[in-house]
């Protein structure tokens, strides 16, 4: 077979085929460029495992249109630009499990035929990908504004008179190996033992955005209102010399409890409650994830001791020693969200 490509013009698809990302692109280069070198089009094929039939069709489209793009439509695309709009909007509202169900609409809505693989196409090019849902609580809007408005007063009456402001929370971890994802050699498995312990940990805590100062109490049995009084006290005496320390708890029954509230009144700690199911404004919520990073997240413990002894590790000796970690995860920068979609 005779050249067929200018100096120009393969220099240009050289230079192309170096920094092109998809391959599928650099398929059609290279069968473009080992033609014009007088490969046969069985040779190109099997160097590059399709069949003879594809390589003369890619060949071809180029000598015809200069077509080097996969799905490339000469003629105006199916779904106009308003089309586009109206779809984009639907998708962002409803969610489907297959693309079929797509077509369908496409097919209801703008009485037009498209392909699975043109739909496909599409929804890449309007940055629509293919994953699961997240699930959040169904929470009030209003009251996560006005309490996100409530705690940037307290926080700034709070810095005038130099007073703390903590973010407060139980955690039960427990022995269970948690899978998480990692680095993993492509075509290889990471194997960790599983651990059966169902023994947990009972954890108060309370967190100073403004220190990342930590204070923490565990509970053999359970947390109650009597577990959540002592846990007090000794955040008190963590704060001794200021007039007013600001909490914010959950609406767990312990915290709301006749006993609680009774011993809230004559304490110098002043209470502030999240709206319910809010847990994306409670801030420890977040240390909790770093904790399991660094104790639960595939590590597997011996046993239940060892466990135990990880994760008062790491609030007594590797909070202090990753400050700057805890300030850039650990923040009030808060969302609100208002129900799962």
């Amino acid at each position: 077979m005779s050249k067929f490509l200018s100096p120009s013009e393969r220099s240009d698809l050289i230079f192309r085929h170096k920094l092109e990302r998809d391959k599928r692109v650099c398929d059609r280069i290279k069968v473009i460029l080992w033609s014009d070198e007088g490969l046969p089009a069985e040779v190109i094929a099997s160097l590059l495992y399709i069949d003879d039939a594809t390589v003369r069709r890619y060949l071809n489209e180029f000598k015809k249109s200069k077509i080097l793009t996969p799905n490339h439509k000469g003629s105006e695309p199916i779904l106009s630009t308003a089309d586009s709009i109206v779809l984009s909007t639907h998708l962002e509202e409803t969610c489907y499990l297959k693309v079929k169900e797509i077509q369908d609409f496409i097919r209801r809505t703008f009485n037009k035929e498209m392909a699975i693989s043109t739909i496909t196409a599409w929804l890449e090019a309007n940055d629509f990908s293919y994953k699961k849902p997240k699930l959040v609580p169904r929470a009030d809007a209003a009251l996560q504004d006005a309490f996100i408005e409530l705690y940037e007063k307290t926080l700034n009456k709070a810095a005038e008179q130099g007073d703390p402001v903590l973010f407060s929370d139980c955690a039960h971890p427990s022995q269970q190996t948690r899978p998480s994802y990692g680095w993993i050699k492509k075509g290889k498995d990471k194997i960790i033992d599983v651990t059966n312990g169902r023994k947990r940990m009972n954890i108060m805590g309370a967190i100073n955005l403004e220190t990342m100062k930590f204070e923490y109490e565990t509970f053999e049995k359970t947390i109650n209102s009597e577990s959540t009084i002592c846990f007090l006290k000794k955040v008190e005496a963590t704060y001794k010399d200021r007039k007013v320390i600001y909490i914010i708890f959950d609406n767990a029954g312990y915290y709301k409890s006749e006993e609680v509230q009774e011993y809230l009144k004559t304490s110098r700690i002043q209470a502030l409650y999240l709206p319910p199911r809010s847990p994306n404004l409670n801030a420890i919520e977040r240390l909790w994830k770093v904790m399991h990073e660094y104790v639960s997240n595939n590590r597997v413990h011996k046993d239940f001791r060892a466990f135990k002894n990880a994760v008062l590790d790491f609030f007594d000796n590797t909070i202090p020693s990753i400050f700057e970690v805890l300030v850039n995860r650990i923040t009030d920068n808060f969302q609100p969200i208002s129900c799962a979609k």
